[in-house]
């Protein structure tokens, strides 16, 4: 690796923290502003990463899918697939304190519905925490931390599911953030997972800043593939994140304006719940604002109609029937641009197929023993790139105590 691209790894690496920092002290702030803006976040995570197993349907759609249990009998797996990845977005819990348990969950969430996962590839516990180990021993750098235990599960998991790969990242992105101190509110436990629909009204607790199917697929597809092509990754992480600075701003606003519009309605009105509901489910559709609220039909209407007349809703859909309103720093970002369509390029499994080819080419070696090798062959390249950035960070007062 050269010494200019091992420099424009660690700028990107830098700027991205920098930002992701930036963002961090902005929700710690706010803790209303947080949970709205991890809710939106994760909804868009879920059907991003869903989108990116090479699943033929928008992030709009996902999204008024995930909201609405409307799935057609088809489309129903995928839906509850993201259903149960998004309970862990939002409630991940601390990977830190319980890896194995963290990781299972993680593993179950990413599973596609109705296929049976072969036994004899699952990593046992112990290679659980190594994953772990890895996140926790970079934890001065987030982002990193996080990118280089998704690497450890890609290599050890043989790339068998590239979303638990991601949402390995986001767990250990944000345990590394509270670890180190940055975020000193620590992620809620989990909740029983057993009903994926609670999901949807869970209140999003965690300590990620950085979404990576949404950075990956919002500037124009990206690969994930954390074995390789952290260059790429970087640059798409550091674009998303400054979009999302500038999308916090604008979701600071719109909970000004919601918090306008219940001040100036009188004491019978329902508003004030339709505004608490939209804290935790920004896209909605009538119906849902009859069931939850316990309105009739006209009431909801009429709440969803002020609410869009102020500009604090937006209805996704364009059309007069089967609507769908959401806040308008989401609705901005489910625009159709974002679809992902079935054969776009996705992680290659041909990492697994390399690793067998080369462990048959070398008969009498331990297969345990090649992994290793192969690996930190890998993890080498990044410690050269980061070596300069980590004597830095490690100068700052406690940095040693990690």
């Amino acid at each position: 690796m050269s010494v200019e691209i091992q420099m424009d790894v660690g700028a990107l690496l830098l700027r991205c923290e920098i930002v992701a920092a930036r963002i961090d002290g902005i929700l710690l702030a706010n803790p209303d502003l947080a949970g709205l803006w991890r809710t939106e976040v994760a909804l868009l995570e879920a059907a991003a990463s869903v989108g990116l197993e090479g699943e033929r349907i928008s992030t709009a759609g996902m999204v008024m899918r995930l909201t609405s249990n409307l799935a057609i009998e088809e489309e129903s797996r995928t839906t509850e697939m993201a259903l149960r990845m998004l309970s862990v977005l939002k409630r991940p819990g601390n990977i830190f304190n319980a890896p194995v348990e963290t990781m299972r969950r993680i593993e179950a969430a990413a599973s596609p519905v109705g296929q049976a996962r072969d036994e004899t590839d699952r990593l046992d516990d112990r290679e659980l925490a190594l994953v772990v180990d890895e996140g926790r021993r970079w934890a001065h750098f987030p982002i990193l931390a996080g990118w280089r235990a998704a690497a450890v599960y890609a290599f050890r998991s043989r790339r068998e599911s590239p979303a638990a790969e991601r949402l390995v990242f986001m767990a250990v992105e944000g345990a590394a953030r509270h670890l180190i101190g940055l975020s000193p509110v620590p992620s809620a436990p989990p909740q029983d997972d057993g009903d994926a629909q609670a999901a949807i009204l869970m209140r999003a607790s965690a300590g990620w800043i950085l979404a990576p199917s949404v950075a990956m697929a919002r500037n124009g597809l990206r690969i994930w593939s954390p074995l390789s092509g952290i260059e790429s990754f970087l640059d798409a992480a550091s674009r998303a994140l400054s979009q999302d600075l500038g999308q916090l701003g604008t979701l600071r606003h719109e909970l000004s304006r919601l918090d306008k519009v219940v001040a100036g309605v009188s004491g019978r009105s329902r508003m004030g719940d339709l505004v608490a509901l939209l804290s935790k489910q920004p896209v909605v559709n009538s119906a849902m604002v009859c069931d939850r609220l316990g309105v009739s039909r006209r009431t909801a209407l009429a709440l969803i109609e002020e609410l869009e007349e102020a500009s604090c809703l937006v209805n996704v859909t364009g059309r007069r029937s089967a609507r769908f309103w959401a806040l308008p720093s989401l609705a901005s970002q489910m625009r159709p641009s974002a679809a992902i369509r079935r054969g776009a390029p996705r992680a290659a499994p041909p990492a697994k197929a390399a690793v067998s080819l080369e462990a048959v080419g070398r008969p009498g070696q331990l297969h345990e023993q090649f992994d290793e090798d192969r690996l930190n062959r890998i993890m080498e390249n990044l410690d050269a790139a980061m070596a300069g950035l980590e004597a830095v960070v490690r100068r700052r007062p406690g940095a040693g105590e990690m």
